[in-house]
């Protein structure tokens, strides 16, 4: 036993003094068994501070990802519409903004197409950006020279980064074309909006000068996202040229000083902007009238903000106030008789003064309308022939709900004829409609819309030589808005009298001031983003990889613990007549106690040190294993080690707790063994043999409720899942608990039972000698089996069950997006018509279907996205899908869904003011933005001001983890300049759909369209839960090995306990093979009914996803796992036998 350490307590104990050499003599003495207790702590300790260093390191990769991609810009403001290039000028020149900002750079930033003109190979979702020099003066890397076009250069230089050449695979020289939609002012979904392809795609070619790096500006993004984007770098005034832009931009980048004053840099930024705007820069300009001015819009319709602002700063001014609301009609019909293409006016009737007269041709003020009525001009009523009294028909262009054209009818009394004199002749009511204003004659228009030009007659060119787009027609206010409102607004100019002793120019420059300090720039899109802040915030990421990876090794280190504890247990044992020694020459047993403390307490410490090390290689190797194996559940290969020292301090700190706590339970119950027993050698007390009532009251309980959840099943069909899972635990519980009376129990009648060998019978009765330990191991291994089963069973492939409305496809076997919003129907042959679409192709997708959507971009809100989710994806659901239906709900408000046949019906309900219904899908709800059914999140709409979207309905595994849906009304309402669709789902039949995919692209690959597969769009999905599900089964597994030795070690003390009866059977002539298959049994026994227990309850658990038709259980892997657990269990047997057979037989029959 030592008596140098013996002699050294006994002195301890005359001087009452604990030193060093009291703690350290006994460990160096115990060598063996006191390094396997360091090695276990240091596995625990790895796996633990390991998890945690995982959480660090992904936050740290995706930290440097986000100072890479942006380099020194802070601050970016970007806009849909362009605006002028001094802006920046402006700005850079305002009090105060040297002191806070250091560079300051012009861009233009789209989304195309990119080409190689030799091989036509392809790649979409392109970022093309244009800038100057002063751009790459936010990174080390400036490749402006390479931008400049070179002596003999035809075309343009384009300068790509590596992923876009990977994908295109050009060469430096090469020509590569770019397209991209062009600039609209006028949105395409209006009436004057221009839907054509050579309307809306630019596309130009470019020389290829030089392929730069995926790193500083070759990873340049403003999006938040771990995987590389492809960018396209051109110069900024070639790309102005090609757009018809000259001296303007769409975006405008700011890094700021590192100085205290740059603190509220945000805040400076928007005041600067608010004050450098300019009227020009809302788009907007003054046209001089008699008496007064107008203002109008580049974009033809004055917004609700433009002309919300205007009355404020005319107020201001006391300036009166003439809304007017211009509109086309094709056609006016009263009596057989036709009069083509005339405009018509609606403004407020009577006409107050100040604005010019609208006389009746009797001389008298034109009255007041109602809504049926208009007002016709002498000359549009001399050509009908009608008078006051009279009816026409008015025939005119309505927007359809996915903006297409469609004619429309009203009917009208004429009120009465006015003069043709002061406002009835005023061609200033119509603005300049491109394509109509320019031209000579009538029969010159090029409008967006069709124009039958048979219709014009000579008198109609008289008139428009004459009087130009004076109107012929005026109705109300109230009737213009009824008939050609639409959510772009409803009025075309603001006219305002001035009195004559004021100057018409000083006060339009008083009503532009009133005007920019009356709106806020954040209405209309000119709103600068902190995007390294945001961006640095998003990457604390949307999964907490510390505790998904603790999650993930929790039996890991549990195991290790276990082992731990047990280690310490069999090295006290080994000493247990020291103790009792102790205890007898008069030791306290808190003293006793608190030298094993102490002695473990050493071991610990230099576990968890030798852990915190081995921590760092555990996480890199696990950070290799997410580069490389793990892939699927991250996207990103630029992921790498990062250490803090808080992560390593709580590693360390946790795992010392955890350490401490095994050996202290390891002692706790060795300190009630009486001393005399300890002098003879027993560590171990046999509890008195009887069912322990707790016992069967857990098993009883258990099954009695496992019973009321089976039958809760069948009438809670939506909860099947959840409560199946819940009968499967309580399986488990039962079974261990049954398992626990047994161990207690009688067991005479295992010697008469029939069909079992002698070994196996004496193995089985031999497991109650010690219940606890038996017990113990039995939980962890059946524990650990159901958790690695139960999860494993989840992963899940998807094919052929998409094609069913109720699956998370809803039926749809494509789903496609464009880099550029599509106008036309390409459901209908005269959509594809305008699209481009052969007659051939167009005739093979007559049985295709295909659903689009609206689209705003934003942030990936699945779970292939790594950062945190400022601004999701929204989609506007078209009332067409919401009457489709299809796909799978998980949840869904239940007092609303009431008497509805048609979930997707609940998009449509009104909830309250700025609160708007959506759906998500259910993984990325409760996963990625952290909320719930029934619950809101915030964002902002198109006008600065914040709308909270509440979930009324979630999705189930569906192909929109990505985004989130809403109605396309709401959609419109809070994102009106939206124009097109963008996003498609594609039902095409099952023999078709390839063939529909390759159509699609090919026809409309200038458009960027991309179509994939619903079922590969799951899978993707999938792949991350799959892969998760690998880790966590291979790090699980490997936790249950590691618990699979500690039965092991079980084993070996049980063999030392009875080490005298094994010698005593060799005595009486059993073989060593005998003694060797008997120890095996005992341990296999163990096994066995640990995996068996946990399997069952697993599979019960599981029941509902293996029915379900989605359900690819890979039974393979989930039993190769068990059948490794034995094994090794097993092997770790063999250990405790050649112990069995190596007894010397005197001494242990001696000490017998």
């Amino acid at each position: 036993m030592g008596n140098k350490f013996f002699i050294t307590l006994i002195n301890m104990k005359a001087t009452g003094k604990q030193n060093s050499m009291s703690v350290l003599t006994p460990l160096s003495h115990f060598w063996r068994i006191n390094l396997a207790v360091v090695l276990g702590a240091a596995v625990a300790t790895a796996v633990l501070t390991g998890a945690l260093l995982v959480g660090d390191s992904v936050r740290g990769s995706l930290r440097d990802l986000t100072l890479d991609r942006l380099g020194k810009i802070d601050y970016a403001l970007v806009t849909q519409k362009y605006f002028r290039e001094d802006l920046l000028v402006d700005l850079a020149t305002s009090k105060n903004f040297s002191n806070r900002f250091e560079t300051i750079a012009s861009a233009i930033l789209s989304n195309g197409t990119a080409i190689h003109s030799s091989s036509k190979t392809r790649a979409s979702n392109i970022n093309i950006i244009a800038v100057d020099a002063q751009f790459f003066s936010f990174f080390e890397r400036n490749e402006s020279a390479s931008l400049r076009k070179k002596s003999g250069q035809v075309f343009p230089s384009v300068v790509i980064n590596q992923a876009l050449q990977n994908q295109l695979k050009a060469e430096v020289g090469d020509q590569i074309l770019l397209s991209f939609e062009k600039p609209s002012d006028i949105a395409r979904s209006s009436l004057l909006g221009r839907k054509s392809t050579e309307d809306v795609i630019e596309t130009t070619r470019m020389s290829l000068t030089k392929i730069i790096p995926d790193e500083g500006p070759g990873r340049f993004s403003l999006q938040a996202n771990q995987n590389l984007p492809l960018n396209a770098f051109v110069s900024l005034p070639a790309l102005q040229r090609t757009l018809g832009q000259k001296n303007k931009v769409n975006a405008i980048l700011v890094s700021q000083q590192d100085s205290p004053e740059a603190n509220d840099s945000i805040d400076f930024l928007q005041q600067i902007l608010a004050a450098s705007l300019s009227f020009e820069d809302f788009g907007l300009k003054f046209i001089e009238l008699e008496g007064g001015f107008a203002v109008e819009s580049s974009e033809s319709i004055l917004s609700p903000q433009i002309v919300t602002g205007s009355k404020s700063a005319a107020d201001k001014l006391n300036l009166p106030a003439l809304p007017v609301y211009t509109y086309l009609a094709n056609k006016m019909e009263a009596k057989g008789r036709l009069l083509p293409y005339s405009t018509v006016a609606a403004l407020p009737i009577p006409v107050v003064d100040g604005f010019g007269n609208l006389l009746l041709n009797s001389g008298r003020p034109a009255p007041r309308l109602a809504d049926n009525e208009i007002l016709l001009n002498d000359w549009a009523a001399r050509d009908l022939r009608v008078s006051a009294g009279d009816s026409i028909t008015m025939e005119y262009f309505g927007i359809g709900p996915r903006d297409n054209l469609f004619t429309k009818q009203t009917a009208f009394h004429v009120k009465g004829v006015v003069a043709m004199a002061g406002l009835a002749i005023d061609k200033t009511l119509t603005p300049d409609f491109p394509g109509i204003a320019d031209a000579d004659n009538m029969a010159d228009w090029d409008p967006p819309f069709p124009v039958d030009l048979n219709l014009i007659r000579s008198k109609d060119e008289d008139y428009w030589d004459k009087y130009r787009g004076a109107p012929k027609g005026f109705v109300s206010v109230e009737t213009g808005r009824k008939l050609w409102g639409s959510r772009f607004g409803n009025v075309t100019s603001l006219r305002f009298a001035v009195n004559p002793e004021s100057e018409t120019a000083d006060v339009e420059e008083l009503f532009a001031n009133e005007f920019l300090a009356n709106v806020r720039p954040e209405q209309f899109d000119f709103v600068f983003q902190p995007v390294k802040a945001q961006g640095l915030a998003s990457s604390k990421g949307a999964t907490d990889f510390s505790g998904l990876f603790v999650g993930f090794s929790f039996f890991l280190i549990i195991s290790a613990a276990l082992l731990v504890g047990l280690l310490f247990r069999l090295g006290v044992e080994q000493r247990g007549r020291e103790i009792g020694m102790l205890l007898a020459v008069g030791f306290p047993l808190r003293k006793v106690r608190r030298q094993f403390m102490s002695e473990g307490a050493v071991l610990a410490v230099i576990g968890a040190l030798l852990g915190t090390g081995g921590a760092l290689f555990y996480t890199w190797l696990l950070m290799t294993g997410l580069r490389t194996w793990w892939l699927a559940a991250v996207g990103s290969p630029f992921l790498f080690l990062h250490v803090t020292p808080a992560s390593l301090a709580t590693g360390f700190g946790s795992s010392l707790l955890v350490i401490f706590l095994s050996i202290w339970i390891g002692l706790r119950k060795l300190s009630k063994i009486p001393p005399p027993a300890l002098l003879a050698g027993v560590t171990n007390i046999l509890k008195q043999v009887g069912a322990s009532r707790r016992a069967k009251v857990t098993a009883i309980s258990a099954l009695i409720l496992a019973g009321v959840l089976t039958v809760a099943t069948f009438s809670l069909e939506s909860a099947a899942a959840g409560l199946f899972f819940g009968i499967g635990t309580l399986v488990l519980v039962s079974g261990l608990a049954f398992f626990a009376i047994w161990l207690r129990g009688p067991h005479r009648a295992l010697s008469s039972q029939a069909g079992s060998t002698p070994i196996v019978r004496m193995a089985a009765r031999n497991s109650p000698r010690n219940p606890g330990r038996s017990m113990l191991s039995t939980a962890l291994v059946s524990s650990a089996c159901f958790v690695i089963i139960a999860v494993g069973a989840f992963r899940t492939e998807f094919g052929g069950e998409v094609f069913k409305r109720n699956s998370g496809a809803g039926g749809y076997s494509l789903t496609a997006q464009s880099d550029i919003p599509l106008f036309y129907d390409l459901n209908s042959e005269d959509g594809r018509f305008e699209l481009g679409f052969s007659d051939d192709d167009s005739e093979k997708l007559k049985q295709t279907e295909i659903m689009p959507f609206r689209f705003l971009p934003g942030d990936d809100a699945s779970c292939l996205n790594l950062y945190q989710v400022e601004k999701p994806r929204i989609l506007g659901v078209t009332q067409a899908q919401v009457e489709r239906g299809g796909f799978k709900f998980s949840k869904t408000v239940s007092q609303e869904t009431k008497g509805l046949t048609n979930l997707w019906n609940l998009l449509n309900m009104e909830i309250e003011p700025d609160v708007i219904p959506a759906f998500g899908d259910e993984n990325s709800v409760m996963w990625i933005l952290h909320s719930g059914l029934g619950k809101d999140i915030a964002i902002s709409n198109e006008f600065g001001e914040e709308i909270k979207l509440r979930f009324v309905g979630l999705l189930k595994k569906s192909i929109f983890q990505s985004e989130l849906l809403i109605s396309e009304k709401n959609f419109l309402k809070h994102f009106p300049s939206r124009s097109g669709y963008s996003y498609f789902l594609i039902d095409s039949p099952i023999e078709q759909y390839q063939e529909a995919s390759q159509i699609l692209e090919s026809s409309l690959s200038d458009y960027g369209f991309d179509a994939t597969t619903t079922a590969e769009k799951l899978a993707n999905f999938q792949a991350v839960e799959n892969t998760y599900l690998s880790t966590f089964q291979m790090v699980g597994g490997l936790g249950l090995i590691l618990g699979t030795l500690g039965l092991g070690m079980i084993l070996i003390r049980n063999v030392i306990e009875r080490r005298g009866e094994l010698a005593t059977l060799r005595a009486f002539g059993f073989r060593q093979s005998t003694l060797a298959a008997l120890v095996l049994a005992e341990n296999g026994f163990l096994l066995i009914l640990g995996i068996l227990l946990g399997a069952i309850s697993a599979v019960i658990a599981v029941t509902p996803h293996i029915l379900a038709d989605a359900s690819q259980v890979p039974w393979l892997s989930l039993s190769l796992t068990l059948v490794v657990v034995f094994v090794v269990g097993m092997l770790a047997s063999l250990a405790a036998v050649r112990f069995a057979i190596k007894i010397p037989l005197l001494p242990a029959l001696k000490a017998e």
